[in-house]
């Protein structure tokens, strides 16, 4: 041995299983961040593939640019992908076969590079007066591959294409019917010569440059002005690109939870640490009696926590990237569309980096205190055997108003002040973060909201949004097999209406019998009883700007007659979007047909079973016929659903595993505290103190620990989940803060049950020694 550092090895295998905690907390402090960053890499991916779905692979879009300046353009180092994409607006409007088409026109490289729409039959149109159509004209229009189609317009003559492919259409696409036809960026221009204002150049940033700062400097380069520049500000926010105030917000908030998992891995590990140099003081006062100054016990130490870190830190990151895994791979399963482009065994870079450093400073700030205690032992006190028993005891314990165990475990809690803030902040930060990060469980419900019961699968709508769907087209798709539910509802709009002496504007629906099931669930005033039969009943969607309330009548005014209805109850929410200044009246069919005459609905909707095929859609759009709008949602629910788990997982996990990490330190500290104590605990056993008095005293203890700190959690978690909430959610769609009850009471009665198990560990390592081991203990 050529240095005192060449002990650490040979201290390490000594005294492996006091150590074992100690590298067990490194180990779960690595993990969390991992897991952390990792689910969050992966949830970033998951909203990538979202926002590129939805709106392509583009950063920003230039219009009124010159093909000099394109190609300038092009040939910055920052720019990846670039080219033409011509689009005409809505005030050019074009149908097809009587409908309402849009119109693309760019190349092939940039369709495949920068859209997500797949040719799923024939090949990409190359002509001038070839086009690729979405595959839903293919069943709604009966075009098919090779056929001839005529563009029409009011006001030019009618353009003659050729259909030598289809692509893959957009939710927004399906959910509305809408068709589109895509051009190659020629034989846009030559069949749209008259289109100018069309031309548009798009623009695929490099993900390593600042991509604010390159729009910019190409804005002020070629003087564009504002109206020119058109940024993809959803794809921007989600990769960090955007300037966006409140997607800003969030990476602040991002940040503040980084620290406080910083601080707990901190305060985790410097526990075990200080418990550690605790039971090893006799080996460090032999060191310094060897020569070692307190500086070299201080390296000494911290070089000591360095070696543990060549093991835990591996392990940390391998858990916390297998858990990635695991996580990635249940978002596959429960949405394999949505997911099918997250890699089933990436690897996060950013959560790997992230938990390397986190393993290595919270050792090296944890490691400061008990190095410095570990440089302070008198080496004569710890030749003499005497070195954990030289503290100053100020007072002693107060017996009037405890038992005499319970007295003393509440003075072992408070004797040290270093010790106890040091545990009383280990517990307390478990619940500030799992208190502060439960905030983002209502962010998820607002931001991203999950699919209700009533949501459909397909929709036939009426062309004129009046009750002209036939009734019989229910009967027609209920015996359909892959039809799991059939419901109806019809729209009276714009309907005049009279309460409380105050003319009123409604939007009157009818309701069926599973409908009102479904509205049980958000009722929140009155009664759905008898919803179905009583035909002067009606109920109203909540709205704050609204005077109508439970048991208020209202007069209609329909088709010359004025009937008279009464409110049995309030919903909190509907299927459809409220209108500023009517409110949404909801009746049964019953009573809708008797107050408006009509027999036939406005829309029909329907829920498929899992094993529907698109063929099978193809035979339900025929039966509705041509006289309908055919609203396909399967696509637009895929991508809330896929958004709903990807958000809920990467929450709901990183809950858990801080629920984990709360119950694994509260063990850890119990137990490393009584560990500390040994020697004590054997005295008092030798002057007549029971096991069962032993017990009491630990449990006291603990509880001292656990109550102070979620007093210190609570108040300061509190403060947190509103900063937080207020932020993320306030900020974005008002909701007032308000206290989380069931989040504080779930995390105080783990803790507090947590406290009491973790004595009984200690306890009955304590009862299997014997008095004279215990003293002895090491």
């Amino acid at each position: 041995m050529k240095n005192y550092l060449d002990l650490i090895p040979i201290a390490a295998k000594v005294n492996k299983k006091q150590s074992r905690m100690t590298r067990i907390c490194i180990i779960l402090a690595v993990f969390l961040v991992t897991a952390i960053f990792g689910m969050a890499d992966m949830e970033m991916r998951s909203q990538q593939i979202r926002e590129i779905n939805e709106g392509g692979n583009w950063h920003v879009l230039f219009s009124g640019l010159d093909e000099q300046t394109a190609a300038m353009i092009a040939a910055r180092p920052e720019v990846r992908l670039s080219g033409w994409y011509d689009y005409l607006d809505e005030k050019q409007e074009y149908t097809l076969a009587g409908k309402s088409v849009q119109a693309v026109g760019l190349d092939k490289e940039v369709w495949e590079s920068v859209f997500p729409g797949k040719i799923t039959e024939g090949v990409y149109p190359a002509g001038e007066k070839e086009v690729a159509l979405t595959k839903n004209a293919k069943g709604g229009l009966g075009i098919n591959l090779g056929d001839t189609i005529l563009l029409e317009h009011s006001g030019s003559q009618p353009i003659r294409l050729s259909v030598v492919g289809f692509v893959e259409g957009t939710s927004k696409l399906l959910k509305e019917d809408g068709n589109a036809l895509v051009f190659a960026t020629e034989g846009f221009r030559s069949s749209f010569p008259q289109a100018e204002g069309a031309k548009h150049y798009i623009v695929q940033l490099s993900h390593y440059c600042n991509m604010q700062k390159v729009i910019a400097d190409i804005t002020k380069h070629y003087q564009l002005a504002e109206q020119q520049v058109l940024q993809n500000g959803n794809l921007l926010g989600v990769l960090g690109q955007s300037n966006n105030s409140y997607l800003l917000g969030l990476y602040g908030i991002a940040g503040i939870l980084f620290s406080v998992v910083l601080l707990a891995g901190v305060l985790m590990i410097a526990g075990s640490l200080n418990s550690n140099v605790m039971q090893r003081t006799e080996f460090f006062g032999l060191l310094r009696c060897l020569g070692a100054t307190p500086k070299q016990v201080m390296r000494f130490v911290r070089r000591e926590g360095l070696q543990w870190c060549k093991t835990a830190i591996p392990l940390g990151v391998g858990l916390g990237t297998v858990s990635v895994w695991v996580l990635c791979g249940i978002l596959k399963v429960l949405s394999p569309g949505y997911f099918s482009e997250l890699p089933a065994w990436g690897i996060s870079g950013i959560g790997i980096l992230s938990g390397i450093a986190v393993g290595i400073i919270t050792v090296l700030l944890a490691a400061r205190s008990p190095a410095k205690k570990a440089a302070r032992v008198s080496p004569l006190a710890a030749v003499s055997g005497n070195a954990s028993a030289v503290q100053p005891i100020p007072r002693a314990a107060h017996t009037a108003l405890f038992p005499i165990e319970t007295a003393l475990g509440l003075h072992h809690a408070t004797a040290s002040k270093k010790n106890f803030l040091l545990m009383v902040g280990s517990f307390s930060l478990s619940i500030i973060l799992f208190l502060t990060f439960s905030a983002m469980v209502d962010f998820m419900h607002h931001a991203v909201r999950p699919l209700k019961p009533w949501t459909p699968d397909l929709s036939i709508v009426s062309m004129d949004n009046t009750p002209s769907v036939a009734g019989s087209l229910q009967e027609a798709f209920r015996a359909q097999e892959k039809v799991k539910r059939v419901y109806g509802r019809m729209f009276a709009y714009d309907v005049p209406a009279k309460a409380k002496e105050q003319e009123r504007v409604i939007d009157l629906v009818s309701y069926e019998e599973q409908q009102f099931a479904w509205a049980q669930d958000s009722l929140i005033e009155g009664s759905l009883e008898g919803a179905v039969q009583k035909q002067d009943q009606v109920w109203i969607v909540y709205n704050p700007a609204s005077p109508l309330q439970v048991g208020d009548r209202l007069t209609l005014s329909v088709g010359g007659a004025s009937p008279e209805v009464r409110v049995a109850g309030v919903l909190s929410i509907s299927p459809f979007t409220g209108r500023e200044g009517v409110d949404t009246v909801i009746c049964s069919e019953t009573t809708f047909r008797k107050l408006t005459g009509a027999r036939d609905y406005t829309i029909l909707d329907l829920q498929l079973s899992p094993k529907a095929t698109d063929e099978d859609v193809q035979e339900i759009r025929s039966l509705a016929g041509s006289d309908v709008r055919f609203s396909d949602q399967r696509a637009g629910n895929r991508e809330a659903r896929g958004a709903f788990y990807s958000m809920a997982l990467f929450i709901y996990g990183f809950l858990a595993v801080i629920l984990l990490i709360t119950v694994f330190n509260i063990i850890n500290s119990v137990a490393m505290s009584v560990a500390a104590r040994m020697k004590q605990y054997g005295a008092m056993r030798a002057i007549g103190m029971s096991d069962r008095q032993l017990i009491r005293m630990v449990k006291a203890e603990a509880m001292t620990y656990s109550s102070v700190g979620s007093g210190v959690g609570c108040i300061v978690g509190m403060y947190l989940h509103q900063l937080v909430f207020e932020k993320m959610i306030t900020a974005h769609w008002g909701d007032p803060w308000q206290l989380p009850l069931s989040e504080l009471g779930l995390i105080l009665v783990i803790v507090m049950i947590t406290s009491l198990l973790a004595v009984r560990g200690p306890a009955q390592h304590i009862r299997r020694m014997s008095i004279v081991d215990t003293i002895s203990a090491r």
